[in-house]
């Protein structure tokens, strides 16, 4: 399947208007490695094809109008540490209207918290739920995306889980939830 769409590099390059040396800037390759790949004197390695691939995809999709992560994400992230009590899972979600919050140990995403969650531990433990430490009963993090990730790959991601998770390089700079959808797709 590369192989074919490799060669088609070129003729989707001009179609959508770039020039080599644009789409090695959004590919983060050489432009000298788009024009061999192009002429055909070489067959590129697969993570690089993988990087001018997804720098076409996300072209396109720009092209249709359809929206980045970066342009839809909420850039302020609150996060609970495994340690931290559900009290203040509570606490967050009441004041701030969240219904889920990632939970971070250091800069690792370990885990989350939903509403749903909390009805259940507070509806087996009662008043005592406050005092259960995060890590004691938290559920998987939430899967993350890369902030050029577009519209389809968010929606297809919010179908199973509560939230997904957007990173820059190596440092998580929003988070994006399924209302954030529905008022980007308005």
């Amino acid at each position: 399947m590369v192989s074919f769409e490799i060669e088609k590099i070129g003729s989707i390059r001009r179609q959508l208007g770039l020039t080599q040396t644009e789409l090695a800037k959004l590919a983060g390759v050489s432009q000298s490695l788009i024009a061999k790949i192009e002429s055909g004197r070489i067959d590129p390695a697969y993570s690089k094809a993988k990087q001018i691939l997804d720098a076409l995809e996300n072209e396109i999709s720009k092209s249709k109008g359809v929206k980045s992560a970066k342009e839809i994400m909420c850039t302020h992230v609150l996060f609970l540490g495994p340690d931290d009590k559900l009290s203040k899972a509570m606490r967050f979600m009441r004041e701030k209207g969240f219904s889920q919050i990632p939970v971070f140990d250091g800069n690792t995403n370990v885990g989350s918290i939903s509403d749903d969650l909390l009805i259940d531990i507070v509806s087996k433990h009662g008043k005592d739920a406050g005092n259960i430490k995060v890590k004691d009963i938290m559920r998987e993090g939430f899967p993350i995306l890369p902030e050029n990730a577009n519209l389809d790959s968010v929606t297809g991601l919010l179908r199973f889980y509560k939230a997904v998770l957007i990173k820059n390089d190596a440092k998580f700079i929003g988070i994006i939830t399924k209302a954030d959808l529905i008022k980007a797709i308005k």
